[in-house]
């Protein structure tokens, strides 16, 4: 399983603006089959999955 540190290696920054324009923080992995991972960020209403292209195309990066 990756941790936060080898995600933000990947790519993934560590705080977004997304769905909806609420902030969200990098918490996890969720992993995919044949070795893909999506990031698990953490809404004021709860938890979400991301792939990092969605990330890089739809959502303002905070902090990467």
């Amino acid at each position: 399983m990756k941790t936060i540190q080898d995600m933000r290696k990947d790519g993934y920054p560590l705080r977004i603006i997304g769905n909806g324009g609420y902030p969200a923080t990098l918490t996890g992995c969720q992993p995919l089959f044949d070795g893909n991972y999506m990031g698990i960020y953490r809404y004021p209403g709860g938890d979400f999955c991301h792939d990092l292209y969605e990330i890089m195309h739809h959502f303002t990066i905070v902090e990467q």
